[in-house]
């Protein structure tokens, strides 16, 4: 396989190019977006690079520190021609026009050119217009109203996740996009806010569990999210899991037993965090999560971005965002894998299970996610609308419906405990415990099968980095708890 350097493809052979390959990747931005190899030599071979750690780091450090604002390419290993490449990735840029060291620079064939002054006018009108940016649309409170806590944990993440520099300067908050005029806007208050729907009423999400194959039928269990946009990804994913169907099964490259669910959690994860990043917050509507005995329905007001179709979400395409600063956010924490992979990434995991691609509706004015799940498939095929569900829909699993629950002493000890996401060591050292199992098998294990706490990564139980919250359940309960108390 060789290449050839064009209007959207940069060739380097080296990272000692990086600082050239910079000039390239500010200029995809304001021009059509577009791809850097390092790893590839002029005449389009591939000759390889050695990649580490380090590497990332030092490509991911140079693109932070060098071009304004912020640029969050698709950075990943490849292997081409039996040869390690480096591909910086470039599928997103809504805020041009982007700067390098103070200079802005636009593609032209294969050169990279000063972009004129009209040209830097025209897309900084585009910029500052809350038509084109409605999710930086500032909103009238102060920055009191967003939560320190979670904005250290958010940088804390994108930290680990995509070597995003610590900041802890007022600056710092200033290159997030959450401030315009020095207000907190939509974003930050999606992002951090600590009372979210008071700003923005219709700003949560809904999940619920239906008998059947429609909302006619009775409702087993629900949920409404009303946090920030990064817990609600988080909920609404437990809700589902532990509302489907899952089995044991040995890992064969581990071993080990582990859980498989009937839908992979991957698709259901990626289907919700699409809703809320590409949703349109001005609609008074809620992102819906539907299960139904054949399928898992994903509600997201709004209709597809401008330019495109149904269509073309089935093939490749750039990646166009309605809510380009909160999709930031949750591409930096990795709530979003890479840009412009998710719908084929959701096809590959259902495939990959067995189950039906996923389906994309318009209906009204709200998108669709439809993921099939395994009884609801006749062979390769989907449920057929027109044939008769009674005699295929699956016998319902019993799902407990939501009511206050009864829970023992050690449980309730466990609940006054907690503080935010804490880790297993921290929660038996506030109860003072010292013997894991008593405290998995008494206090953990019940609270969890509860529904009252939840964890932090729940498709990773063994996780290192595995802490425990509490549910919405779980909060309401600790509540009535304390009143009986006072």
């Amino acid at each position: 396989m060789t290449f050839r350097e064009s209007q959207t493809v940069e060739l380097k052979a080296s990272i000692s190019q990086l600082n050239r390959a910079l000039e390239s990747l500010c200029a995809f931005a304001n021009t059509e977006l577009g791809t850097i190899y390092f790893g590839i030599a002029d005449n389009g071979t591939p000759i390889g690079i050695q990649i580490s750690e380090a590497t990332f780091r030092k490509v991911t450090r140079a693109l932070f520190n060098a071009i304004e604002p912020r640029l969050y390419p698709n950075i990943f290993e490849d292997t081409i021609n039996g040869k390690s490449i480096l591909v910086v990735e470039l599928k997103n840029a809504p805020d041009k026009p982007y700067l390098l060291n103070g200079k802005a620079l636009k593609r032209v064939g294969t050169s990279n050119t000063s972009l004129s002054r009209t040209e830097i006018e025209l897309m900084l009108y585009e910029r500052e217009n809350p038509d084109f940016h409605y999710d930086r649309s500032e909103l009238d409170t102060d920055p009191g109203s967003m939560d320190k806590k979670q904005i250290e944990w958010f940088y804390q993440k994108a930290h680990e996740e995509r070597n995003l520099p610590l900041e802890e300067s007022p600056e710092g908050i200033e290159k997030l996009n959450i401030l315009t005029n020095g207000k907190p806007n939509v974003a930050g208050i999606l992002a951090f806010g600590t009372h979210i729907t008071k700003h923005l009423p219709s700003a949560f999400t809904k999940c619920a569990v239906f008998e059947g194959v429609d909302k006619t039928g009775r409702m087993l269990d629900h949920l409404d999210i009303k946090t920030n946009v990064f817990i609600q990804i988080d909920r609404a994913e437990n809700f589902v899991l532990r509302n489907i169907r899952k089995q044991a099964e040995v890992n064969p490259e581990t071993g080990r037993r582990e859980s498989r669910y009937e839908v992979p959690y991957r698709a259901i994860r990626e289907a919700v965090a699409n809703a809320m990043a590409h949703r349109d917050y001005r609609l008074a509507s809620t992102i819906d999560v539907a299960i139904f005995d054949d399928r898992i329905e994903i509600w997201s007001p709004g209709e597809l971005p401008q330019g495109m179709t149904l269509e073309q979400l089935h093939l490749p395409h750039r990646s166009v965002l309605r809510n380009s600063t909160l999709a930031e956010l949750l591409y930096l924490t990795r709530y979003i894998e890479r840009w412009g992979t998710g719908i084929q990434n959701m096809k590959n995991w259902m495939q990959g299970h067995g189950l039906p691609e996923p389906q994309f509706l318009m209906t009204g004015h709200s998108m669709v996610t439809v993921l099939n799940r395994p009884a609801a498939t006749d062979g390769p095929g989907i449920l057929n609308k027109h044939q008769d569900r009674t005699k295929t829909a699956p016998r319902r699993h019993q799902v407990t419906p939501q009511v206050t629950p009864q829970v023992t002493p050690q449980v309730q000890k466990l609940l006054s405990v907690i503080e935010g996401e804490m880790d297993r060591d921290n929660l038996q050292n506030a109860l003072g415990l010292r013997a894991r199992k008593n405290f998995r098998l008494l206090y953990l294990q019940p609270a969890l099968e509860s529904g009252l706490i939840e964890m932090t990564i729940p498709n990773k139980p063994r996780s290192s980095k595995q802490k425990y919250r509490l549910t919405e359940n779980g909060q309401e309960f600790r509540k009535k708890l304390e009143n009986q108390q006072e």
